[in-house]
């Protein structure tokens, strides 16, 4: 067991624990996908991209769980839920998923379009709750690094969810190691901004090395699935000069931006999707395009 962080140690540090893995996969795909939203900086739309990619899968039809790992639990009071230790009681009270209070379905009305032509039928979107008890579960877990990924695998064997997405801090901590071990996929919100930039920079450094060591274990490594520039200011020079920039960088990976819009903050306030409360907006159009590409990343390749 270690006597140290794990994110004060290099990846490689993790070897031994990770080849021990109970469910270890052999590189296997999993069906069910879990997806972490990213980025070690804050404000830069992590919670707006985990809601919005969340509520538009859903809406496709899928069975999404999302799950609020930053004690701030903005992603829980953005769904209309009230803060709570569901994700602690879950990973260190060792609750079960059918417990009270653990998993919460959120209502179509809060997600999807308000519109008839929309199949929401098959989809549905539940909740983890979050609240500030959520920074302890590393310190309860530091001798566990596999809990979540154990946890996650109980819903995958019963086929109950699709899709996992996490919602995480932007300050870097234990807890973010056991989230990476339990993913498949990063998205990675950033603002057009020299500090976003740098935020980039630290997550994708520390996703690659855990990554790379999982697949040397047997282990599904971790994609780097899209970057997604947010609150875009296409008359601003110095947004194109940044995009240019993070294009040249990272080719393909980088998604068309989401521009600027107090439609987004408005929706927040009233606790609803983008799809949900403006979904005739400018803004709901450009969500739903980094929706269709999620799931072609995610679901289709």
């Amino acid at each position: 067991m270690f006597n140290v962080p794990i994110l004060a140690m290099h990846p490689q540090s993790i070897k031994g624990k990770i080849k021990g893995a109970i469910l270890a996969s052999n590189g296997e795909k999993s069906l069910m996908k879990v997806i972490t939203v990213l980025n070690e900086k804050g404000g830069v739309g992590k919670t707006t991209m985990t809601m919005t990619v969340s509520a538009g899968l859903a809406i496709m039809g899928y069975r999404v769980l999302v799950i609020d790992a930053d004690p701030q639990a903005h992603l829980t009071i953005s769904f209309g839920v009230d803060k709570q230790y569901s994700l602690y009681d879950l990973l260190v009270r060792d609750a079960e998923f059918s417990d009270k209070n653990i998993v919460h379905a959120i209502p179509p009305e809060v997600y999807a379009m308000p519109s008839s032509e929309m199949k929401t039928d098959k989809g549905r979107l539940f909740l983890i709750p979050g609240n500030k008890e959520t920074r302890l579960i590393s310190q309860a877990l530091e001798n566990n690094l596999f809990a979540i990924r154990n946890r996650l695998a109980e819903l995958e064997r019963a086929d109950l969810v699709d899709a996992v997405i996490f919602d995480t801090s932007p300050t870097p901590s234990n807890f973010h190691a056991l989230i990476y071990l339990a993913t498949h996929h990063i998205l990675y919100p950033t603002e057009v901004t020299y500090l976003s930039f740098d935020g980039l920079v630290a997550s994708i450094q520390s996703t690659t090395g855990y990554s790379e060591q999982k697949k040397k274990s047997g282990l599904e490594g971790i994609k780097l699935t899209g970057i997604i520039p947010t609150k875009f200011r296409h008359n601003l020079l110095e947004h194109q000069e940044k995009f240019a920039s993070l294009k040249k960088g990272f080719g393909d990976l980088v998604w068309q931006p989401m521009p600027m819009s107090v439609v987004w903050e408005e929706a927040l306030a009233r606790r609803r999707s983008i799809f949900s409360y403006a979904y005739d907006h400018p803004a709901a159009s450009n969500a739903w395009k980094i929706v269709r590409k999620a799931k072609e990343k995610i679901f289709d390749e």
